[in-house]
């Protein structure tokens, strides 16, 4: 019996160890780990409210202007996302005015994708208003292209246009139609007095 009282302290050791022993022959060989999120990624390092910003061109030309009620700038891939964003390009006698629910800026190029019930307005001082809608729109400035592969409408006076797509450059005022292209034109009737 006093062997037993000798090694006393020793017993509670010996049941946690086959405690731990059992326990780890239970538990799964392999641990799920849920996809962690980069924090630094989601955050932004600036934030605007109701802003404008400019873009000038190597000669101090406005290229163009920038406005909205928000905007968040990712510093992880230089990208902005702005609410109720208003582009305004400026051209040479061409005046592009731009606006949607929803838009997005991203640098090297700058590209401004516009998505949600986009408005394009062009003024030319040689052509008549021009009115596209569409749901998304993308404006490449340093590549002179504005384009989309959605449903857009084109409305000006006297004419109304629908299609599938869109390419188009800026600066000369074309309009590319990708496909199913159909239009509307009202005749002029000559006056009968």
């Amino acid at each position: 019996m006093r062997w037993l009282s000798r090694y006393w302290p020793i017993v509670p050791l010996v049941l946690l160890a086959l405690l731990a022993r059992n326990w780890a022959e239970d538990a799964p060989d392999t641990i799920e780990v849920e996809e962690t999120i980069n924090m630094s990624e989601t955050r932004s390092d600036y934030y605007l409210e109701d802003f404008t910003t400019r873009k000038f061109n190597e000669s101090g030309d406005l290229q163009y202007r920038v406005s909205g009620s928000r905007l968040l700038h990712y510093p992880e891939d230089d990208r902005s996302e702005i609410i109720d964003p208003t582009v305004v390009l400026h051209r040479a006698g061409i005046r592009w005015d731009i606006t949607s629910t929803r838009g997005e800026l991203v640098r090297q190029p700058d590209t401004f994708t516009l998505e949600g019930d986009v408005l394009l307005e062009r003024e030319s001082e040689q052509q008549a208003l021009v009115t596209i809608r569409t749901e998304q729109l993308s404006v490449r400035t340093d590549g002179n292209v504005v384009s989309t592969e959605k449903p857009i409408e084109v409305i000006a006076d006297g004419w109304r246009l629908t299609a599938v797509g869109l390419q188009t450059s800026i600066d000369e005022g074309k309009l590319i139609f990708l496909s199913q292209v159909t239009g509307h034109y009202d005749v002029a009737t000559p006056n009968s007095d």
